[in-house]
């Protein structure tokens, strides 16, 4: 089983018994992205570390220092 089948997101969220709105999903290959969300999962393309931290901090509600 591997991404992007939908059944090894079900399995994680079922493994960790929690549900999809408590997750978020990064990944860099898009096709991996929307079995995620059907399940409620939040999910964010990895383009740029930049972006991707920003966009992770909004979701999240923190700040990261990437200079560290």
């Amino acid at each position: 089983m591997a991404k992007p089948n939908p059944a090894i997101y079900r399995l994680a969220l079922e493994c960790l018994g929690l549900p999809g709105s408590a997750w978020v999903f990064v990944d860099d290959h898009p096709v991996n992205l929307p079995p995620a969300e059907a399940l409620g999962i939040t999910t964010v393309l990895a383009r740029r570390e930049e972006d991707t931290v920003a966009e992770l901090q909004a979701i999240l509600g923190v700040r990261a220092d990437l200079a560290a």
